[in-house]
């Protein structure tokens, strides 16, 4: 099975994409409204289909990202259920898991970690432990266990405190 090639944007239109994405990276979490608006007008600029950049899964993963800070999980969860179907109907070889992770955390966010182990189950199929060596180790033993304690799992989500994560990987990626 063959991988995906993705296609580059006109670099003028690239370049305005990656500043609004800088821009709402900055402005977290002083304004985190003006954030979404910055993410948002990046994500429209990005032409139909929407699938077939390569700017695309970045700017996807950072407007989840913002998304959920902004507790607006259902259209995240809208977004990413659109990249996965995208990804799983194209007929190539699906290589990157971040998509299935992000859905898993934002299904946490919501409370619903039998959905998020469905999610993360299909990450590890994907890239196995690879595919978690920059998410908390929750995530990998979540994808790897047959049986699901609930509460614990949203007690220990909890501690993880995912927006401080969201600040921290924004802060280091400037």
């Amino acid at each position: 099975m063959d991988i995906r090639m993705y296609h580059d944007l006109e670099a003028q239109l690239e370049e305005t994409i990656w500043a609004l994405g800088e821009e709402a990276a900055l402005t977290l979490p002083l304004d985190s409204s003006l954030a979404e608006e910055k993410v948002q007008k990046a994500w429209d600029l990005i032409p139909e289909p929407k699938h077939t950049w390569g700017i695309t899964s970045v700017t996807l993963h950072q407007y989840v990202q913002i998304l959920n800070y902004n507790s607006h999980m259902q259209r995240s969860v809208e977004l990413l259920n659109e990249e996965i179907l995208d990804l799983e109907s194209a007929g190539y070889r699906i290589i990157h898991a971040g998509p299935y992770i992000q859905m898993a955390e934002t299904l946490l966010l919501q409370s619903k970690p039998v959905l998020a182990h469905e999610y993360l189950k299909k990450a590890y199929s994907i890239g196995n432990a690879r595919a978690f060596r920059d998410q908390p180790k929750l995530y990998l033993e979540m994808a790897k266990s047959k049986v699901l304690d609930e509460q614990a799992i949203l007690l220990r989500f909890k501690a993880l405190d995912v927006n401080a994560k969201l600040l921290s990987e924004l802060k280091d990626s400037q």
